[in-house]
């Protein structure tokens, strides 16, 4: 079964049909940008912060260190969603089960399939930040050799496992209590684990430079230092630096923490795999096939009114998605956690300090928020829009042929994610220019960019996935992680970057020439930036909009 997998991976590369070839190939291509900016950045970065006396190989390590640690915690999350569609909701999994093959094997065979989908976006940003971080320091090829084979793999060993352990325990656990007070029980444990973890003595890099020498010295010390000693991103950098050093014993023992860690976290999964899988597959189905009879004509009929805009047609198929989204946990789940991981950016910053002067780096600071707002735009949409045409499955088909048009349905995924994405981006944008003390003119100007960054990058999810459907995969993280997928994700990343220059360089000048430090008012910046941010916005809607469209009217029904 296991010499099965690399055979479909080859196949799907290697196909004859050019359809299949281009979008692999796009999808390579898409990769290997990724991964030469993603080297850029980190290449630069850390040459800039290795320059700063002193302390600047220690930010580096402390920088590294709180990177994986974020890496760990958003990929138990991911292994955790994951394994619930590859162990339990795949078609694969029920024809395996099926079979003569072991429960136990059956397990494993779906592990890999966890492991695989959950982690290979990762590898796209830990190896360009390894490497950058190897060239910096003038790592030798044994070690880049010991990072891939020997630090790399188990560091995603230990959450594939966690968040697999977490799959086995849920289902028997809901079957008894009921889904939603499990699922709530571990939002409730991830926020507080979260909070735990990243609130842990993570020194604060904003201090006086007109302290004193023991405030220096004890910052030093802070910054050598690593807390949490039990945590797998702690091993990396501790690995990491005993390769910069020369130290080798430091660097073998912390190898062999995650080489052992991670060989225990398999033989303890086997174990429960043995014991609960079937149960658990058997519990999910049960749970699945349960109809629990509940008044949820209020909700509806608010849902109703509130889309009483549209036609009926379309307000019918309003209330379909909002149905299919809160049946299917992989979807409210997966948002859920999207936005505790929004509460937590907003609540860390308030530790940014109000009273920064200089013009450049306030300027700085508003457009790296407004940027982050667009950069959550852009993962939503990747992730709930651009699959949501292809969730219509064999449905499709029935809509297309019954008396709703192709374009009513295109249109309709459209207005929903806007309406939704708008109102979520405007309210983080709200928040974090309050927390962040910005004047009332950044406010609106960064409203009005979030309002022409929903339009666009809803449209480009929209369009394109209606140019790369998948109507035969009914796990949406699959749909999102196909070729179409990174394409959507690259294209709306280089809108967000694009939008947020446009919009900043003549914000600047503006403000340059508010406070004197220009002596001319810049009317040719401001024309020409809001012209290339009405042009940029423009091609950004139009286009995939008009392509998505022709797409859908092309189909053979």
């Amino acid at each position: 079964m296991l010499k099965i997998k690399p055979k479909q991976l080859i196949r799907l590369i290697f196909s004859g049909r050019l359809e299949r070839t281009v979008k692999v190939l796009v999808g390579l291509f898409v990769i290997a940008v990724f991964f030469a900016g993603g080297y850029m950045f980190f290449h630069r970065l850390f040459v800039y912060i290795s320059q700063v006396q002193d302390i600047g190989v220690l930010l580096i390590d402390k920088i590294i260190a709180i990177g994986f640690l974020a890496f760990f915690l958003m990929l138990t999350i991911s292994n955790l969603i994951s394994s619930i569609g590859t162990q339990y909701r795949s078609a694969e999994a029920s024809f395996l089960l099926a079979s003569p093959l072991e429960h136990r094997q059956v397990f494993w065979i779906k592990f890999y399939d966890t492991l695989f989908y959950a982690s290979w976006a990762t590898l796209i940003i830990t190896i360009p930040a390894l490497l950058a971080y190897g060239v910096i320091h003038g790592l030798m090829l044994k070690h880049y050799i010991i990072i891939a084979f020997l630090i790399i793999p188990p560091f995603l060993i230990i959450p594939a496992a966690i968040g697999s352990a977490f799959s086995l325990i849920i289902f028997p656990l809901a079957h008894r209590f009921g889904m939603r007070k499990v699922i709530a029980f571990l939002v409730v444990l991830s926020i507080g684990a979260t909070f735990i973890l990243m609130r842990a003595r993570f020194t604060n890099i904003l201090f006086s430079a007109q302290g004193d020498l023991a405030l220096l010295n004890y910052y030093l010390q802070e910054l050598a230092s690593n807390d949490n000693q039990f945590l797998p991103s702690v091993w990396i950098i501790e690995a990491l630096r005993g390769a910069r050093l020369g130290n080798t014993g430091d660097m073998w023992f912390y190898i062999s923490m995650l080489l052992s860690t991670a060989a225990a976290a398999l033989v303890l999964l086997d174990i429960l795999a043995v014991k609960l899988y079937y149960t658990a597959y058997t519990a999910s189905l049960e749970i699945i096939g349960r109809r629990k009879r509940r008044n949820r004509k209020s909700f509806y009929s608010l849902a109703w009114r509130l889309f009483g805009k549209f036609p009926k047609n379309m307000r019918a198929l309003f209330v379909k998605d909002i149905r299919l989204f809160l049946r299917d946990p992989n979807q409210w789940s997966q948002f859920t956690i999207l936005l505790v991981l929004i509460v937590f950016y907003l609540f860390n910053l308030r530790k940014i300090p109000l009273n920064i002067e200089g013009l450049y780096w306030r300027t700085l600071i508003s457009f790296v928020n407004y940027a982050f707002c667009g950069y959550i735009l852009a993962t939503l949409s990747v992730r709930f829009v651009f699959p949501s045409i292809s969730m219509e499955g064999p449905s499709f088909w029935a809509i297309s042929s019954s008396p709703i048009s192709v374009k009513k349905l295109f249109w309709e995924k459209f207005w929903i994610a806007f309406i939704i994405f708008f109102i979520l981006a405007e309210i983080v944008a709200i928040i974090s220019n309050a927390l962040l003390a910005q004047s009332l003119m950044m406010t609106l100007l960064t409203g009005g960019g979030i309002l022409l960054m929903s339009i666009s990058l809803t449209s480009l999810a929209t369009g394109l996935g209606s140019m790369f459907p998948s109507f035969d995969e009914p796990n949406p993280g699959k749909i999102a992680s196909s070729g179409g997928g990174m394409i959507c994700a690259l294209i709306g990343l280089v809108y967000v970057a694009l939008s947020t220059m446009t919009l900043a360089l003549p914000t600047y000048s503006y403000m340059s020439f508010l406070i004197g430090q220009r002596a001319t008012f810049p009317a040719t910046e401001i024309v020409f930036g809001f012209g290339a941010m009405i042009l940029l916005n423009l091609v950004a809607t139009v286009v995939p909009l008009k392509l998505g469209l022709r797409a859908m009217e092309k189909m053979e029904f």
